[in-house]
């Protein structure tokens, strides 16, 4: 902390008693300026309990949250992809969900159920795919 940070902390008195590590003498208006500091960036998002604080309590929420969250199902996640994707979509883009044997055992078990229609181009829909008439 250099001298003007300190100087800035400080409330004008007791000059002599600054504590560097605490940013501020001690007085009651130093210690009500330390406890009304923002969060800055992104700490807003670990402050869990919107009290403006980060504490131990925040940390206890997130890690909650992160154990319940569950996996979604690999059926779950073809679908997503292919409503981010417009409605259509190719292999490549399901490389990352599942291993190759398993995602072609879960979109054929997808196509007989009738939530996806594969196209004879290989690309997944999530409707019916139009057929070229020339091709008929």
């Amino acid at each position: 902390m250099s001298w003007k940070d300190i100087l800035k902390a400080s409330c004008g008195s007791h000059r002599e008693k600054i504590d560097t590590e605490k940013g501020g003498c001690g007085c009651a208006s130093c210690e009500k300026q330390q406890f009304e500091k923002k969060l800055v960036g992104n700490q807003k998002r670990i402050d869990a309990n919107n009290d403006k604080k980060i504490t131990r309590e925040d940390f206890k929420i997130l890690r909650n949250r992160r154990r319940k969250k569950v996996k979604k199902s690999i059926e779950e996640e073809i679908l997503e992809e292919v409503e981010d994707e417009g409605g259509a979509l190719g292999m490549k883009n399901l490389k990352d969900i599942a291993d190759k044997k398993k995602l072609k055992e879960t979109l054929s078990s997808m196509e007989d159920r009738e939530m996806i229609f594969e196209h004879e181009d290989g690309d997944f829909y999530t409707h019916e795919p139009k057929r070229d008439k020339k091709k008929r």
